[in-house]
């Protein structure tokens, strides 16, 4: 990720701190019992789990992710591989496009810490009967094939466990033809889209954080069309994690797994407490 994009996270994350300033608690009445949503962005941000390996996959599940978040992308012989950017440069010790490597070519790479690019099949029998779930954030690529990731998931009977991520309604107009069954998120460009994907039967609208502050009726918005919200926070601290979710989020896409992990034990805790007799 640029210095850019990392300022684009950082700074609406702050700006939230003076949305929740006048929340009296962190999990405020009414929200105490609600389970958020845990995803792991790129399997989380933690040194000796480069991004977007088996290592960071394998470290979210332990550290109790319910969702790994992951990006998708197609080898020049069609292959599906694991992988952010569109060249190797910043990831991994190889420099190119994606696109101008074969799967053979890529597998020779050292993608941090000794790890390989993965597959995505590597991925599905990595998670396979562990009741963790996929997030596929699939990028645009000539050399990506729809059919292929869907088989794929069929092949593992995944149907249930991954979520296809898509970015327009074209795309997710693709993927329900080829399965109608698959459920899906909309990784919406801007913050008026959410009716749209909404009527075409998207099943979650994910939003940036910083829109939050700009348009405060966007989760209102979203449940009014009985749509559930998560929210990519990067790498938002605890206290903003804190704040994300006394805003009413169902789902966060964060660097830090482990901090949201806690932070769904403290909400159990405040649930049950608030059940018991006094």
């Amino acid at each position: 990720m640029t210095r850019v994009w990392q300022d684009l996270l950082v700074y609406p994350i702050l700006i939230l701190m003076v949305i929740a300033a006048g929340i009296s608690a962190a999990l405020p009445s009414g929200s105490a019992d609600r389970r958020v949503v845990n995803i792991a962005h790129r399997g989380g941000i933690s040194d000796g789990y480069p991004e977007n390996t088996l290592a960071a996959f394998q470290r979210a599940m332990v550290v109790g992710a319910d969702v790994i978040e992951l990006d998708l992308r197609g080898t020049k012989d069609g292959r599906l591989v694991i992988l952010h950017d569109e060249t190797l440069d910043r990831t991994t010790d190889g420099t190119g496009l994606v696109t101008d490597f074969t799967l053979e070519e890529l597998k020779k790479l050292n993608a941090g810490g000794n790890e390989q690019i993965p597959t995505y099949e590597e991925v599905l029998q990595l998670v396979a009967n562990t009741g963790t779930k996929l997030l596929l954030d699939i990028k645009n690529s000539p050399l990506l094939d729809r059919w292929e990731i869907v088989r794929l998931t069929e092949k593992y009977q995944a149907e249930s466990d991954v979520i296809f991520g898509v970015r327009n309604i074209d795309g997710f107009a693709a993927f329900r033809k080829l399965n109608p069954e698959i459920r899906t998120l909309g990784f919406i460009t801007t913050p008026f889209e959410i009716e749209k994907f909404a009527e075409a039967g998207v099943d979650i609208i994910r939003l940036w954080s910083w829109w939050l502050f700009l348009y405060p009726d966007l989760i209102k918005e979203a449940r009014q069309l009985q749509k559930p919200v998560w929210v990519t926070a990067g790498g938002a601290s605890r206290q903003d994690l804190e704040r994300l979710i006394s805003l009413g989020v169902d789902g966060i896409i964060t660097d830090h797994p482990d901090i949201m992990t806690e932070l769904q034990s403290e909400i159990k805790v405040a649930a049950r407490g608030a059940t018991e007799p006094r």
